[in-house]
């Protein structure tokens, strides 16, 4: 059982109510509680917002420090009358188990960093309550032994006053020998997050000392670890209202969990405990009532282990795809967002893999109304992040997410995984829909990765920061690298558009079509900081034919103005300082990334991607691959030898089916059975959490295509039958190229390919379904007609 987060009595004994006790009587009370870590609330009873100012003030001459705002709902009873008008509460600076849900008057961008904090054993209060700002930090003039790592993320601490570890058995010798609990701290170099808290706490000499007297401080780069980013993930989702990054945990020196929580100020707010109180209240517990700790620390363990074991009985088979398929459906479409697209309040992610899932259920329900619905979902969904400032319309690629319903206002950084993933489903969407829009998307996105996220070897960068300097010498600032003023957009595209209706240049043109105005284009809310005050981020306002029509002018020639202008910013935008590239390179995000142009280059029949996906597959062969063992390393670093995307386990299912497809060996249907097994609990009980589980589950109760292309590869016969087999959604497939040569790995794999023969001596198709061959196909409009069916 969890038990919620406790800083001592929300009673205050020996506060007798009387109507109005003088301040004399009052103050040295509420100062005593003060002293031991107690919250003190001032309220105005007659809703004077004014008076309720003015007291806090006075209040704070005879040294009680108060808060001039309304009580939280838990206090509500408990406060004592002052005066006519006013009155004073004491509470704890922390209520609850989850101090972000207490949190009205933060921005949806605050829930990248929503200061949670999840328990699993009470905690009495504990020092004194921080009400000051800490000390600015002092530069650490001598490294950490984090200096010595390769991740970008844990150098970018190497120089904090923290006496940070990596993530190892140094570490856990040290917390054992020393009786010290572990204070795990899990990030990403591009976290515009785990910025602000190195900077605001990991600097601070004050909170430096904290950490290392009474704790053993470890650093993880989730990227680089993400073994371990999951498991304490999940102990932080299961304790609070929520995860992500940077995620902070303490640990028992066993490693288990007892206290984790994401984002903390370094002082106490109205709704958020201070990070320096966090310490020193877990530093009493751990001095006071360890034994609790470790016991609490050890149920929540034990009942996390349960609920997340998977097993599969002797007789237990995977659910009905179709039922699956329909209630995942069905919860997707409870969800969706009819105007703006997307299936969520902010933030708005861009979810690549619940986009696959729709189009392949309106592949299979074309039919019926619900397929029709799905592929609406999607196609809506992927125009709207489009026409968003979710997506770099100057540079094109995708932020990592939207802070409003509307996709407009982004967290800036961008994820290698999401680029790879978008190409996909941009290309999918080519291919059901026809309309370039989603193709020119999708080239988009993969100009961006060649240019920015590309090594020369053929490998791909893991992302680049949301933040960076405005000018150089400057503190970096969320977005500075991205938005723009009218003044700027001005004198970068001051020519006079000819032959419209009224007197126009290129930058008045370019900013009413992306709607850029004088104030800005983001509300207050959306920028707390106020970092982005008058800036503007480009999102499309108008098609191109309203606008075209607002000024006069012909479609094309809007077009052509917008993209030149587009391209001016560009250039401007090369000057400015940029944000920081995270050059770590991943395993598992080079291969999405290598599918990506895979995928992207084969349904647009660019050879040019085709290559770059195969110097990506290159890449990973002579820098990733251990021979010796015949596994991938997960992380390969510049000048070395070596979730928001997809389950492994879903990608598992996929690979193993795909597999069968090819050689039709039985093992690996049955490991791919097996594997879908083990997950039918969770499909069950919340199929829209696993779409593409789900997606495998449908794979596999289906029929898939067998498509063999007998033809010399390099002849335009051939290629056209390749083309045109790319050019449809087709995702239960499996396509091999038979060029004749007996030798080559697949003719030795596939023996039947050598029984195949082309029909006078042209590139010849074969569809093999349901144990069945298709008569030889010569001609692209057959064959297409033929995988319509």
């Amino acid at each position: 059982m969890l038990v919620p987060l406790s800083l001592g009595s929300q009673t205050v004994p020996g506060f007798p109510q009387p109507e109005a006790p003088p301040l004399v009587e009052v103050a040295p009370k509420l100062k005593e509680l003060q002293k031991h870590g107690r919250s003190v609330f001032l309220r105005s009873t007659a809703g004077r917002r004014s008076e309720t100012s003015h007291r806090a003030r006075d209040l704070a001459r005879i040294g009680l420090w108060v808060r001039p705002s309304q009580l939280p709902p838990e206090l509500e009873q408990q406060y004592w009358e002052c005066g006519p008008d006013w009155a004073l509460a004491a509470g704890s600076p922390c209520v609850g188990l989850s101090l972000a849900s207490r949190c009205r008057g933060s921005s949806s961008r605050d829930k990248d960093r929503s200061a949670t904090v999840s328990n699993s054993v009470p905690m009495p209060a504990g020092g004194k309550a921080s009400r000051t700002s800490c000390p600015p930090p002092t530069p650490q003039k001598t490294p950490n032994r984090l200096i010595h790592e390769k991740s970008p993320y844990l150098l970018q601490h190497a120089y904090n006053p923290v006496d940070w570890y990596p993530w190892g058995q140094e570490a856990f010798d040290k917390a054992k020998k020393e009786n010290k609990p572990i204070f795990l701290s899990v990030g990403y170099s591009t976290c515009h997050w785990c910025h602000m808290m190195e900077e605001e706490s990991f600097q601070n000499e004050e909170i430096g000392h904290l950490l290392n007297e009474d704790f053993v401080s470890v650093k993880v780069d989730r990227e680089e670890r993400p073994d371990v980013d999951k498991v304490y993930m999940t102990f932080v989702q299961a304790t609070s209202s929520g995860g992500g990054w940077p995620m902070n945990v303490w640990l028992t020196p066993s490693l288990q969990p007892f206290v984790g929580g994401t984002y903390f100020p370094p002082e106490d707010g109205l709704t958020r405990v201070g990070f320096r109180t966090v310490l020193m209240r877990i530093r009493e517990q751990w001095k006071q009532n360890k034994n609790t700790l470790l016991e609490n620390s050890e149920r929540v363990t034990t009942a996390l282990l349960a609920r997340s074991e998977i097993t599969v009985g002797d007789r237990q088979l995977p659910p009905s795809a179709s039922t699956m398929n329909s209630r995942c459906f069905q919860q997707l479409d409870e969800g969706y967002d009819e105007e703006y697209g997307g299936f969520a309040e902010a933030p708005k992610f861009p979810t690549p893999v619940i986009l696959s899932f729709l189009f392949s259920y309106w592949l299979s329900h074309r039919v019926t109304q619900d397929g029709s619905r799905a592929q609406q979902m999607a196609l809506h969904t992927l125009k709207m992040m489009a026409n968003g400032g979710i997506r770099d319309h100057v540079g094109q690629g995708f932020h990592r997410y939207s802070t409003d319903r509307q996709w407009h206002i982004p967290h800036f950084e961008k994820m290698l995984y999401d680029q790879a993933q978008l190409s996909v489903v941009y290309s999918q969407a080519f291919q059901i829909s026809g309309d370039e829009f989603y193709s020119d998307v999708a080239k988009g996105i993969l100009q961006y990765v060649s240019r920015s996220l590309s090594h020369r070897s053929g490998g791909f960068y893991s992302a680049e920061d949301a933040d960076s300097p405005p000018e150089r010498g400057m503190k970096p600032k969320e977005g500075a690298f991205y938005v723009w003023t009218v003044k700027e957009v001005q004198q970068l595209l001051p020519e006079t558009v000819g032959g419209a209706s009224e007197p126009l240049t290129s930058g008045q043109l370019l900013m009413k079509h992306y709607g850029l105005s004088e104030a800005g284009n983001m509300s207050s809310t959306q920028d707390p900081k106020g970092e982005l005050h008058g800036q503007n981020v480009l999102t499309v306002r108008y098609s191109l034919e309203l606008t075209a029509a607002r000024f006069g002018l012909e479609v094309e020639a809007v077009s052509t103005l917008l993209n030149a202008g587009l391209e001016k910013l560009f250039q401007a935008r090369k000057h400015r300082p940029k944000a920081h590239l995270d050059t770590k390179m991943l395993a598992a995000w080079n291969g999405l990334m290598v599918s990506g142009f895979a995928v992207t280059g084969a349904v647009l029949g660019m050879d040019k991607l085709v290559t770059q996906a195969t110097n990506g597959a290159k890449f990973l062969k002579r820098h990733m691959f251990d021979v010796a063992s015949g596994r991938l390393k997960r992380t390969c670093y510049v000048g070395t030898g070596g979730t928001v995307e997809h389950s492994a386990n879903s990608v598992s299912a996929h690979n193993l089916l795909r597999l069968h497809g090819f050689t039709g060996h039985k093992d690996w249907m049955d490991k791919c059975v097996c594997l879908l097994t083990a997950f039918s609990e969770r499909m069950r009980r919340v199929p829209v959490a696993l779409p593409e589980m789900v997606r495998a589950l449908s794979a596999q109760q289906q029929a898939l295509k067998q498509i063999v292309v007998c033809g010399d590869p390099q002849a335009k016969d051939t290629k056209a039958l390749i083309q045109c087999v790319h050019s449809i959604y087709l995702p239960n497939k499996v396509l091999i190229l038979a060029d004749g040569d007996p030798s080559s790995f697949l003719s030795r794999q596939l023996p039947f390919l050598s029984t195949l023969r082309r029909v006078e001596d042209r590139a010849t198709v074969y569809v093999f379904e349901n144990q069945a061959c298709s008569m030889p196909i010569t001609e692209p409009c057959e064959l297409r007609k033929l995988l319509h069916q």
